[in-house]
């Protein structure tokens, strides 16, 4: 009869173990699939996407672009009506409603409006637009060529238009900043919250 402590057996088992523990060993070191330079992390997900990744191999990601600015459905016929408000601001043809009509708020700064063109020299303002760029789809700044009779003025702008209850109307603030070169048109309380090119 053999002793179950006996070394002969003991020997057996030891073999065994050592052998299992190799197979084991190198089944761990090889990542499981026998491609033993690919790293775990890097290996796609059965869906195909990338598997997790560390911050050292982080797949490189596009930063997204810079939202631009929308302009207007039709940015053509917007244009026309910017141009046509600002023509009927300057004409001196134009009623103190037609003006008030083609300004942002122009209702309740009619005085203003009204002193303006009224003014021996605000009276002699005229404004040519040269562009209009939006800079959103109710908002565009206008650049312009102003003129006080003869003479260019070279602090003629930049102006802005606004849309305003489906118009196109010459911003407040625009109006606010042509006070400057009247001699008797003060600005409007409603100015003072109104930023000057507005």
């Amino acid at each position: 009869m053999t002793c179950a402590n006996s070394p002969a057996r003991h020997g057996t088992w030891a073999v065994a173990l050592t052998v299992t523990a190799l197979v084991l060993t190198g089944a761990c070191d090889d990542g499981g699939g026998g491609d033993g330079d690919a790293s775990p992390t890097a290996r796609p997900s059965a869906s195909g996407s990338p598997g997790p990744t560390t911050a050292g191999n982080s797949p490189s990601l596009t930063a997204s672009p810079t939202p631009t600015a929308t302009a207007p459905t039709d940015p053509e016929q917007a244009g026309q009506d910017i141009r046509e408000a600002w023509r009927i601001l300057f004409d001196p043809k134009s009623t103190l409603d037609e003006r008030s009509d083609v300004v942002e708020d122009g209702d309740e700064n009619a005085l203003m409006i009204d002193n303006l063109f009224r003014d021996p020299s605000g009276g002699k303002l005229r404004a040519e637009v040269t562009s209009v760029s939006y800079t959103s789809d109710v908002r565009a700044d206008i650049a312009y060529d102003l003129t006080l009779g003869e003479r260019r003025l070279d602090t003629g702008g930049p102006g802005a238009a606004v849309l305003q209850d489906g118009t196109w109307k010459v911003a407040l603030g625009t109006v606010c900043a042509l006070t400057r070169h009247a001699e008797d048109a003060p600005e409007a309380p409603s100015c003072a919250v109104t930023p000057s090119a507005s």
